[in-house]
């Protein structure tokens, strides 16, 4: 195996492999959505009960998250599964979806994804 100089590096790094994505804007426009909600909420509760403390933003966070999870893309068809997915996964990585609520979103989505596997083929008409 070469070993690769640190410029090879940093273009790797830069340019990573390209991955088919049929509708990323699809996806993020759901991502911004549900952190339009998250954000809207987090933003009347400091506005109504804080003082802009830490500790208003701990619990203004908090109150913010099940609005996150609220606009959620429903769990109907491939795309909206995928919009979930990537919902749910930004959410974790910004703390709006606590773990066990994540674990929870995540089986969901798998259960989900499952099922379309299963439905059954259309019938050719005779």
């Amino acid at each position: 195996m070469t070993q690769k100089s640190t410029p090879e590096l940093a273009s790797d790094e830069t340019n990573p492999p390209s991955t088919p994505d049929p509708n990323p804007k699809q996806a993020r426009a759901a991502v911004k959505r549900c952190c339009a909600a998250w954000q809207r909420v987090f933003d009347e509760y400091m506005k109504k009960n804080a003082k802009g403390s830490s500790t208003d933003k701990i619990f203004a966070a908090h109150e913010a998250g099940p609005a996150y999870c609220r606009a959620m893309p429903t769990l109907a068809g491939y795309e909206s599964i995928r919009d979930f997915l990537a919902c749910a996964a930004h959410g974790i990585l910004i703390n709006a979806i606590p773990e066990k609520r994540a674990n929870q979103l995540l089986y969901a989505a798998q259960v989900a994804l499952a099922t379309l596997n299963c439905e059954p083929k259309s019938r050719k008409s005779a």
